[in-house]
């Protein structure tokens, strides 16, 4: 009886925490494609340009006499090469990439409100072979070693245009990219297999049987014991059905010979009798 009690406990449990913890995920389909379970998604392939979009920013450091430049390059779904035309600067954006940082300075020099602009540095970000979107869909982060780059889809009517969103974090850079494309439609994307579905549909139908089935004989009925389990005899003779079916295919689904029966004696009232 405390077995049945268990068990009836884990059934129930199990039914509901999948029901309340289940939580629709943006599955990545394409470099810059999720596709939630019901068909919609984001699929920024459309924002796919021939140049970087840009967004310029910068930051006052040393008390007001450096300014410091910074230009972030974005290119989605596709990694590509930066132009850099000052072929003496640091750069780490030598290869295709998807993000990548112009870092430049203005120093105040002893002439009062004179600076001295330097180029500074081009600093790799992020690359979309190696992205992945958030479960929501709403950003994409591109791992760059120890930091991260992460982009915030930003919904919006208007061109396509980048944005820095927060500096807050050196090692947590968050960009802003507002398009049309970044809103949520249907993806038009192959779904999941008829097979995959008529699983899903026949083990949760499973699962609400069962639980129902529990519930019902448990505290309805006052069943106790083994007598919980709804249809216990089917369940019990299931192993021996599943054998009968498979012997009745091995033969090519034709039916056991049938033995003969064992001699009757004919009845004193037939007709043959007489």
């Amino acid at each position: 009886m405390g077995f049945l009690n268990i068990f009836s406990f884990f059934v129930v449990y199990l039914s509901c925490t999948s029901f309340v913890n289940a939580k629709d995920v943006c599955a990545a389909k394409a470099p810059c494609v999720c596709a939630f379970p019901n068909g919609t998604g984001i699929d920024l392939t459309p924002a796919k340009s021939t140049t970087f979009y840009s967004a310029d920013t910068f930051m006052v450091k040393n008390n007001g006499t450096q300014y410091e430049l910074s230009t972030y390059y974005y290119h989605p779904c596709l990694d590509i090469n930066i132009n850099v035309s000052q072929p003496n600067l640091l750069n780490t954006c030598t290869s295709p990439l998807s993000i990548c940082r112009h870092v430049s300075t203005m120093n105040l020099q002893n002439v009062t409100n004179i600076f001295k602009f330097e180029e500074g540095s081009y600093d790799f970000m992020g690359r979309t072979n190696i992205s992945k979107f958030s479960d929501d869909g709403d950003s994409i982060v591109y791992p760059n070693g120890p930091s991260e780059t992460i982009v915030v889809l930003q919904c919006a009517n208007t061109e396509n245009r980048l944005q820095v969103l927060s500096l807050s974090e050196p090692d947590k850079i968050v960009l802003a990219f507002y398009s049309r494309d970044a809103c949520l439609k249907l993806v038009d994307l192959e779904g999941r297999s008829t097979g995959s579905t008529l699983l899903i549909v026949f083990f949760s139908l499973v699962i609400f049987y069962l639980v129902m089935g529990v519930c019902t004989k448990k505290f309805l009925m006052g069943a106790t014991g083994v007598e919980v389990i709804p249809n216990l005899g089917f369940w019990s003779d299931l192993p021996n059905l599943v054998k009968d079916g498979w012997m009745f295919l091995c033969n090519g689904c034709k039916l056991p010979a049938r033995g003969a029966g064992p001699a009757v004696s004919p009845d004193p009232n037939s007709y043959d009798s007489i």
